[in-house]
């Protein structure tokens, strides 16, 4: 159900105050304020950012507001005029600073940035609410306005970790709605909290209509993925934060459909292949075969992980890989004995099932 037009100024009120220099947001907020009969609030709040915008350098924008001004009614048109003036002054100096924006909507229209936030709920949640829990099917997405919310992991010895804190203008559930894949953490609400929830219908149909949003949503989605998965395997246990973040930031993920060829052994591009989700069917030349299974490695890199010369893979269910790129892995093999352990652990169990195929 979409939000009515209370609930629609409540949530612009709230996105203006976390990103307070966007200005798809801005100017929706003001024209909503104009309709609901409360001007006065309008003219100080155009104002207000076209002050903002000039202070940072953005000059065309800053005009664009004091027109608006005006069209307003703004009592002061002094000070307009002033602002005016510095704004064209100033066109081509100073290059404009950077500011906070809601990148799923940053490059799209005011009408298609209202469009969207129309198609979602709000939802308020208490202090240790779970708002969604690791494991579980629903596929909603959610923007927090106001509150703090904990990401979780569970732990195979049955402890939860806490691998990141979010905060107002940050986003999850976002692998269930490009993937369509189980909640790979839990959310916590470390305190009252305040929610815009979307369907995956609606980020459907952002990514269909805005392939920079799309793009934009992906590579977060693939960035928490890894990251998120240097704390269910083994292999990352011995890692800092900083080398976790490391490895999220420069790999990326490829998806496959069931029964996708992935590669020969002799076409694997230079890097180190985690198995994310699903499972790859190792097949060899004299007809024997084997599966592999979540959180296995493959790649050319190394003895350790190169499969057999002219062994075939292939996508057994929607598959999920990570590319770790090539200095990533020596460096981590280099640097942590638990990482290396794990690798030639891998190779032993896969050589065996090879041999007992």
């Amino acid at each position: 159900m979409a939000l009515n037009e209370q609930e629609l100024m409540r949530s612009y009120q709230m996105l203006h105050q976390v990103f307070p220099d966007d200005l798809h947001i801005a100017r929706l907020f003001i024209q909503m304020l104009r309709q609901s009969g409360k001007n006065e609030q309008a003219c100080a709040l155009a104002m207000s950012m076209a002050q903002r915008m000039l202070a940072r350098g953005n000059s065309a924008q800053a005009i664009g507001l004091l027109s608006l001004c005006q069209q307003l009614n703004h009592p002061d048109s002094e000070t307009i005029d002033t602002l005016s003036d510095m704004a064209r002054f100033s066109m081509d100096g100073c290059e404009s600073e950077p500011g906070r924006f809601f990148a799923l909507t940053e490059h799209l229209s005011d009408s298609e940035t209202l469009g969207f936030i129309k198609q979602g709920k709000l939802l308020q949640v208490v202090e240790n609410e779970a708002i969604v829990r690791q494991g579980e099917s629903s596929k909603t997405f959610y923007l927090i306005l106001d509150g703090v919310v904990d990401v979780q992991i569970s732990m195979e010895d049955g402890n939860s970790v806490t691998v990141n804190r979010l905060m107002p203008g940050d986003f999850f559930g976002e692998f269930a709605c490009v993937y369509k894949l189980r909640r790979s953490a839990s959310i916590v609400a470390s305190s009252p909290s305040l929610l815009l929830e979307f369907s995956d219908h609606a980020i459907a149909e952002l990514i269909k209509h805005s392939p920079m949003a799309g793009d934009y949503l992906i590579r977060t989605v693939q960035n928490r993925m890894v990251h998120a998965m240097t704390h269910s395997l083994p292999a990352f246990d011995q890692l800092p934060e900083a080398d976790r973040r490391w490895l999220a930031e420069e790999s990326t993920v490829n998806e496959y459909s069931d029964g996708t060829p992935i590669m020969a052994s002799g076409e694997i591009m230079p890097a180190c292949h985690i198995l994310l989700s699903g499972s790859l069917e190792l097949k060899l030349p004299d007809g024997r075969a084997t599966k592999m299974t979540s959180g296995m490695m493959f790649g050319n890199i190394n003895p350790y992980i190169r499969i057999p010369l002219q062994a075939t893979l292939k996508a057994k269910g929607h598959t999920l890989i990570c590319n770790m790129p090539k200095n990533i892995f020596q460096s981590f093999m280099n640097v942590y004995p638990s990482f290396e352990q794990y690798i030639k652990t891998q190779h032993d169990s896969l050589t065996m099932n090879i041999n007992n195929a």
